[in-house]
């Protein structure tokens, strides 16, 4: 009886493991981290690559002016008047890039809700925000090399906090890592300790990651 009582608590074990799916684990990409823009508002997409030079000339030359830089006349007008020869109003192109860019800037501070819960597997830097026993237990992944720490920091939604229940030996800043875990939509400030004090930094996602390994 015991050894009918093993083999139909063995059958039951590998029959539920059976039925258990695995779960699904998206790869995904720093870029889908960010909502998607409604690219129809950017005024680019309307525009030869030669008008696309002009109309940066132009932007770059107005930033400049308005700055107190002199003797740029001759280039705003060659920027006019290659844009006038298309049929297009230079200042109108204007107002409608600084408009996207407006857009753009607040799409920046928004979350992909649709992330949320999902198990995914994302290639980023460590930088290590807590310790335990030589280990790095929680640590801010963002997208590449120097973010926050020469540079200003990224914006909250190309920031991932992630925790590390275990806790795992980091190969420095410069070794970029895959983490695997399940990502939540969820907004937290991070203390990140560098060389010349604390800095808070604003994090738009959180991973509690299952599995690192390095990037490859």
């Amino acid at each position: 009886m015991k050894t009918a009582g093993f083999y139909a608590a063995l059958l039951l074990t590998l029959l539920l493991a059976a039925g258990r799916p695995a779960l699904a684990v998206d790869t995904i990409g720093w870029e889908d981290l960010v909502p998607l823009l409604d690219e129809s508002q950017n005024p680019y997409l309307r525009l030869s690559e030669e008008q696309q030079e002009s109309l940066y000339d132009l932007w770059m030359v107005r930033e400049r002016i308005a700055s107190g830089s002199k003797n740029l006349e001759d280039l705003e007008k060659e920027a006019v008047d290659n844009l006038a020869s298309g049929g297009i109003d230079s200042d109108q192109i204007l107002r409608e890039l600084e408009e996207f860019l407006a857009i753009a800037e607040e799409n920046n501070s928004k979350l992909v809700q649709d992330l949320d819960g999902k198990n995914v597997r994302i290639p980023g830097y460590v930088l290590p925000t807590e310790l335990s026993g030589g280990k790095v237990v929680e640590f801010l992944l963002v997208p590449y090399v120097g973010a926050c720490v020469h540079t200003p920091p990224p914006p909250a939604n190309q920031m991932v906090h992630v925790k590390v229940e275990e806790g795992f030996t980091s190969e420095g800043l410069f070794a970029p890592v895959w983490v695997t875990g399940q990502i939540a939509t969820a907004m937290s400030t991070q203390s990140l300790y560098l060389k010349d004090g604390t800095t808070d930094v604003d994090a738009g996602y959180q991973i509690s990651a299952s599995d690192i390994v390095p990037y490859e």
